[in-house]
């Protein structure tokens, strides 16, 4: 399309890139079949890119891929990359634990929108070893010819790519990137593993973002170039990333670093239950079974409160989603 815009080297792949929560209409009381509220999913991405972020990635796992319909997914892509209209550019979220399925769904985004880069996330539940997992994404590239960004998300996957695995499969000339979710900022193997790829790709066509949203500072520090976040969906959060970039770009270990301190009351506020079940609460979003409102949480009614006083004090750009605030 003329107005799409990707990304087709590592080199693009750094900033901060918000993982785009799909918010849904109030119109199936069961929330099967809801329909997207794409009057929302406007204004969120219109505050998005007036808060200056690097691009969106739409229909990850924060965008409710899990729990869309096929139709829906492809949908929220196409108007996503349609809406935005080349202002920034887009990756698409197109994993599954299915090769098969994530090499269609690819050929499905590019049928619609042409040549689109993509996040594809580690196996899931059939818990693939580490030759399977290069043969997953090695095909994807093979079958596609997209531009891949990896996620490796162990914790929901109970699948890790390894640090040997992740230097091998940057050699692919497809696969330019890698969002790295694991605990990177505390001593130990997963900083240790995280440090390894960075050095292991340097000179390579492959950068490294974080999908920790407590650890933007971190990455930069281990060399990595930004990060891929949910959390960055508040517009107020996104800039306050936007200055941990900078500053680390300037050399401000310290400035990026309390900037880091400054994003903890958003990150906790959207991770104080299981991601993204907050952010139905802050964009006033119903969630597709088998996720619930924060509501119908234990302590739940406590929790919305809270968050309805987070958007007073911290994120006044989400009143707007709310008739009672």
């Amino acid at each position: 399309m003329s107005n799409s815009r990707s990304i087709t080297s590592a080199a693009e792949l750094r900033g901060v890139w918000p993982a785009l929560f799909t918010p849904l209409l109030n119109d199936d009381p069961k929330r099967l079949r809801n329909s997207i509220d794409y009057a929302k999913a406007k204004l969120i991405i219109d505050d998005m890119i007036a808060a200056g972020v690097t691009g969106i990635v739409p229909v990850g796992t924060t965008g409710q891929s899990p729990t869309v319909s096929p139709e829906q997914h492809l949908d929220m892509i196409r108007f996503t990359v349609e809406y935005v209209a080349g202002r920034v550019p887009v990756i698409a979220g197109a994993g599954s634990n299915s090769t098969r399925e994530s090499v269609d769904m690819i050929q499905d985004i590019q049928k619609a929108l042409g040549p689109t880069a993509v996040l594809c996330v580690t196996g899931y539940y059939n818990n693939p070893p580490q030759e399977g997992l290069v043969s997953h994404f090695e095909t994807l590239s093979a079958e596609t010819g997209a531009k891949i960004v990896l996620y490796n998300v162990p914790s929901r996957t109970v699948s890790y790519l390894e640090p040997e695995t992740l230097i091998r499969l940057a050699a692919d000339k497809n696969i330019i990137g890698l969002k790295q979710a694991i605990d990177f900022r505390t001593p130990g193997k997963h900083r240790d593993d995280t440090a390894k790829v960075i050095a292991g790709t340097k000179g390579m066509d492959f950068a490294t973002v974080s999908g920790e949203d407590d650890g933007v500072a971190a990455i930069l520090e281990l060399g990595g170039s930004g990060v891929i976040t949910a959390s960055g969906n508040i517009p107020e959060l996104a800039k306050i990333f936007l200055g941990i970039v900078a500053a680390h770009g300037a050399g401000d270990a310290a400035k990026a670093k309390s900037l880091q301190d400054d994003a903890m009351p958003f990150v906790r506020a959207v991770f104080s239950r299981k991601n993204p079940i907050p952010l139905g609460t802050l964009f006033d979003s119903p969630m597709f079974q088998p996720l619930v409102s924060v509501r119908e949480t234990a302590g739940g009614e406590a929790l919305h409160a809270e968050l309805l006083q987070f958007i007073r004090d911290k994120a006044p750009s989400l009143k707007k989603y709310h008739a009672s605030i």
